[in-house]
């Protein structure tokens, strides 16, 4: 939590992380804030998503016309292809902040081996042994 923005400090309080409420001042006085920390998906792709993909009215809209065009027998109508397009360019955005998820375990394990090479080699057997898990096929 930043209390003032001139402080560069953060304040982390125990289980902060789980209660993330952003503050930030009121700049926009005729348009809504929308706080985007308080959806199930990633905050950043959402805010992505709203900011350069469609507001959440407007997907609303498309899918609804998407879904009035299925009803009516017509796959391959306007609404349709524009819903399309919509998942493909948020396919893209969650490509994109994925691949920084990567960079960041990359450069945060590199850290943690530095520090305790010990400790580094058991967490990366336990997790070779979650992705040995994860690939076994569910009886």
């Amino acid at each position: 939590m930043t209390v003032f923005p001139f402080w560069p400090t953060e304040i982390k309080f125990p289980g902060s992380d789980y209660n993330r409420q952003t503050i930030a001042p009121l700049t926009n006085w005729a348009s809504p804030t929308i706080n985007y920390t308080s959806y199930q998906g990633d905050p950043r792709i959402e805010e992505r998503v709203v900011a350069d993909v469609a507001s959440f009215g407007r997907q609303l809209g498309i899918i609804s016309e998407a879904v009035l065009e299925l009803a009516d027998g017509d796959t391959s109508g306007k609404a349709v292809d524009r819903l399309r397009e919509i998942v493909a360019r948020i396919d893209t955005i969650k490509q994109q902040n994925s691949r920084v998820l990567e960079e960041r375990a990359e450069e945060a394990f590199a850290a943690f081996l530095r520090a305790d090479p010990a400790a580094a080699a058991e967490l990366l057997e336990m997790m070779q042994q979650k992705l040995k898990d994860a690939a076994k096929p569910e009886v």
